[in-house]
């Protein structure tokens, strides 16, 4: 579970976050005050596995095009989940 800013209890957990985007504010599951993610920061976190996927469709090989793919999802997952904040929603 992920701290929410407002009250500092646990707020939403790793699946919900995954799916969370900066248009898509969600409500702490203790407190019920909006949290939401900033634009600049998931843009900073999807960056690196984005770039992997495009390199992706530079190679012939079927093999290196999804296994790259895969990589580069698990990338943009596992960033989001370690670099973007939850942040409170004015």
């Amino acid at each position: 579970m992920f701290q929410c800013p407002h009250c500092g209890k646990p707020a939403i957990s790793a699946l919900k976050k995954t799916i969370l985007g900066p248009g898509v504010p969600v409500a702490c599951q203790s407190c019920g005050k909006t949290i939401k993610i900033t634009y600049p920061a998931w843009m900073k976190a999807s960056l690196p596995g984005v770039l992997v996927m495009v390199a992706a469709l530079f190679f012939e090989s079927d093999l290196l095009v999804y296994g790259l793919s895969a990589v580069g999802l698990a990338l943009m997952i596992a960033l989001h989940l370690l670099w973007v904040p939850l942040v409170k929603e004015e």
